[in-house]
């Protein structure tokens, strides 16, 4: 598992404070929590504690290859560059899009965004910033002054695990854990602690069934990428390469 979600969300109720979470993606492309934690805030403090007890878990080091995507929270950023500095970060492309709409609203700038999101090549990348300035100059400028190695495809080095842009897989996990938040906090700790048990038997469940050396999702996409790749002719060009 070298691709995680990080996020945080609010208690409710009389009991404040945080829940930091940790998210990833199992063999069958479906979410698999991995960790979480209940704090006074979202802030550096916090995430350096919950990363590095995260990092000890996973026996993570600083020279760790992951690929973390966030929402751009300055406290989690920062405690990242710190505890893992080799990491890749990925900010959720829906949070951008959300302070975007802060001052640029509508389908236009919607649309656009994505087509600079999902570009495979920096050249392409590069075209559809150019005519997003053209629409507007100032929305071009403060797209530009996000690093796009963290949100663009264009971008992503070889290194990286994923491509996903969405956060997704915090979002299903916060959507569950969201009826406990008002619990007292013992409560709401064994509230999580059920659900992601429930989940993890699920999980267990799905693997015994399987009889093919794959996942069912990972079989499903491959069966798929033969019929496409079906339509391919081999060229040679030369030194024993096609």
């Amino acid at each position: 598992m070298d691709f995680l979600g990080l996020d945080g969300v609010f208690m409710k109720g009389p009991y404040p404070g945080m829940i930091l979470t940790a998210v990833g993606l199992d063999g069958n492309n479906y979410t698999y929590p991995v960790a979480y934690g209940v704090l006074e805030y979202e802030n550096y403090s916090s995430w350096t504690w919950f990363l590095k007890n995260l990092g000890d878990d996973l026996d993570l080091t600083t020279n760790s290859n992951f690929t973390f995507i966030t929402d751009r929270h300055k406290g989690v950023l920062l405690a990242i560059a710190k505890l893992f500095p080799c990491a890749k970060n990925r900010f959720f492309l829906r949070h951008v899009h959300e302070n975007m709409k802060r001052k640029w609203r509508g389908k236009e700038f919607k649309d656009f965004l994505w087509k600079c999101e999902t570009t495979s090549t920096v050249q392409q990348f590069n075209l559809a910033m150019e005519e997003l300035k053209k629409l507007n100059n100032d929305a071009y400028e403060w797209l530009k002054a996000i690093p796009p190695q963290h949100w663009s495809r264009s971008h992503f080095t070889r290194r990286a695990h994923y491509d996903a842009l969405l956060n997704n897989l915090c979002e299903t996990l916060n959507r569950k854990l969201v009826k406990g938040r008002d619990k007292p906090i013992i409560s709401y700790l064994a509230f999580i602690r059920e659900y992601i048990m429930k989940k993890l038997v699920i999980v267990q469940k799905t693997i015994e069934k399987c009889s093919d050396p794959l996942t069912p999702t990972t079989t499903k996409t491959l069966e798929k990428s033969k019929v496409e790749a079906a339509k391919y002719m081999v060229v040679l060009c030369g030194n024993g390469k096609y």
